[in-house]
């Protein structure tokens, strides 16, 4: 089997599992960042927002290792985790 053909299943399940232990932290201990001005809709995307884009990136790598190699839905959550991250990064740094 030529290095081409194998299969990246393996990389895509501990990639999985390395932001399954990522999300699993940020949701428990927290991601350190702390905006004290952020009230309301700032509030939830500073508190909750960086884990949400290690959760969808979970999920994109899980798919990505059922399904034997990056296909579109793994490809459309991985995109869905980065604007999230941006917004993050926005609330984060620019909101006024």
């Amino acid at each position: 089997m030529t290095t081409a053909r194998r299969s990246r299943r393996p990389l895509f399940v501990i990639a999985a599992v390395g932001a399954a232990l990522v999300t699993a932290i940020f949701a428990t201990v927290g991601d350190g960042v702390a905006v004290e001005a952020a009230t309301g809709v700032r509030a939830a995307i500073v508190d909750h927002g960086h884990t949400l884009v290690w959760a969808l990136l979970t999920v994109a790598f899980t798919i990505a290792a059922v399904r034997g190699g990056w296909v579109r839905p793994a490809g459309a959550v991985a995109v869905t985790a980065a604007i999230v991250y941006a917004v993050f990064l926005f609330a984060v740094f620019l909101w006024p």
